[in-house]
């Protein structure tokens, strides 16, 4: 996955996350005055959701045990 940091033409900056497939996952919902303001803005993302938990509506099926987190555990 990356980022690209982009200049739109109205000269505003904004990132956009690409996948392995160079598919795009999403855009910063702003555009910034600034490139630089558009890097940290994708860095402060960036550890974000390295941090992020996955979880799912249900506990995976055949498991035991309090279904009230329902994380799975894999990630």
């Amino acid at each position: 996955m990356r980022f690209d940091i982009t200049e739109d033409a109205a000269g505003r900056w904004f990132w956009t996350l690409f996948d392995a497939r160079a598919r795009s996952v999403l855009c910063s919902p702003v555009r910034f005055t600034s490139q630089v303001q558009a890097y940290a803005d994708a860095a402060v993302f960036k550890a974000l959701v390295s941090g992020a938990e996955v979880k799912t509506d249900q506990a995976p099926k055949g498991s035991h045990g309090p279904a009230a987190d329902k994380q799975l555990g894999l990630l």
